[in-house]
């Protein structure tokens, strides 16, 4: 679970590209901390990985953002 970074990212692009797997993407946000555990469990429920997540905003707004992916 989580991002790969810098050449271990590309190497899993070209994996898939050459054996010509499509993924699906879906972002979601979340608006608070304590909802980030909750979202990440229902999603893998569902049969979604969690691919990478950021957080953005000032102090008194910070928004969560998952990234998920699925093989087609």
């Amino acid at each position: 679970m989580g991002s790969a970074g810098g050449a271990a990212a590309a190497y899993m692009y070209l994996k898939r590209k050459k054996k010509k797997i499509k993924m699906k993407w879906k972002c979601v946000e979340v608006r608070h901390h304590k909802d980030v555990g909750g979202t990440i469990e229902e999603w893998q429920e569902r049969g979604w990985a969690l691919y990478s997540y950021s957080a953005a905003g000032n102090p008194g707004a910070i928004s969560h953002y998952l990234l998920f992916t699925q093989g087609e």
